[in-house]
């Protein structure tokens, strides 16, 4: 195929922002077009592909399965273009490694600890990528992901093992007494972290059979959910220690004194092969940020 059949990388990135924010409309607020600018875009590609790439859902729009591939090559082929650029950084300036995070590692661990993470003296230079998806990967570009760790084609390390026990509000707290039955629990709004998931599997170990009520809350971050429990909406699940200053800062008090482990794990996420050394650098930084300190034995006197 020549080069020049191929539709301009404008209209290509119309195809990616609308397939990622679900919408003609939210893709021309991102690109600063118009609405119009992006239909006749995507239409131009639909007719370089030989076929609809979007089809209607609701009051937005969903890839089909081809647009959904052909998605996925055009931030691969994009990716390689950036990474592939001839380096133009001067004597001194440092290397840049883009991090794909969710919005709540970004507020509670991503940017408070941009300084260690960065070195000191700084021998790196982070940059957040804040998305829900996994992120193209690349020698310049990690994501630090939830999950099970089994996604195909990448290198998943975990990096740390959350605990999950119930916390609330001090009136509530004081309300609910020292580890309340878990029918006096659920008199009261679950706040929950994104899913159902973590408060599921802890009141399994109450041996209770969980469904999520009218009451009860989905917030999109766990910063979010404590932040709830903090206005007095409910009882929410803090991860430790992923939330646990964060919750603490609240003043948010357990609750109940089950504690569980969460079925899911954060972990840095790679592609496969030999990493660059500013990001083996980083990597090895965000492993030292979730190892906690060795504690000191204290010594009987003699």
């Amino acid at each position: 195929m020549h080069i020049l059949s191929l539709p301009p990388l404008e209209y290509l990135q119309a195809v990616v922002a609308a397939a990622t924010l679900g919408s003609f409309s939210a893709a021309a607020e991102r690109l600063g077009i118009t609405h119009g600018a992006v239909s006749r875009r995507i239409a131009a590609v639909e007719h370089w592909a030989g076929r609809p790439l979007f089809m209607r859902h609701g009051r937005g729009v969903r890839p089909t399965l081809e647009g959904e591939q052909l998605v996925a090559r055009i931030e691969t082929a994009i990716t390689m273009l950036e990474d592939g650029r001839p380096s133009r950084r001067g004597e001194g300036e440092l290397p840049v490694i883009r991090v794909g995070v969710v919005a709540s590692f970004a507020r509670l661990w991503l940017i408070p600890n941009l300084p260690f993470l960065e070195g000191t003296p700084a021998d790196l230079r982070v940059e957040p990528d804040v998305d829900d998806r996994l992120m193209t990967l690349s020698d310049a570009r990690m994501a630090i992901r939830l999950g099970k760790g089994d996604w195909p084609g990448v290198v998943a390390e975990p990096l740390v093992t959350e605990t999950l026990y119930p916390v609330a509000a001090p009136s509530l707290a004081g309300a609910l007494g020292c580890s309340p039955s878990p029918e006096r629990l659920l008199e009261h709004p679950l706040l929950h972290d994104a899913s159902t998931i973590g408060w599921r599997h802890w009141l399994t170990g109450l041996s209770v059979d969980y469904a999520l009520r009218p009451q009860d809350r989905i917030l999109q971050g766990h910063d979010l959910a404590l932040l709830a429990a903090a206005a007095g909406l409910g009882i929410s699940l803090v991860r430790d220690p992923y939330g646990l200053a964060f919750s603490r800062s609240l003043g948010l008090v357990p609750v109940h004194e089950q504690r569980a482990v969460n079925p899911n794990r954060f972990h840095v996420v790679t592609r496969p092969g030999q990493r660059h050394p500013a990001m083996q650098r980083l990597i090895t930084r965000f492993h030292q940020l979730f190892t906690p300190a060795p504690t000191v034995p204290e010594h009987s006197p003699v």
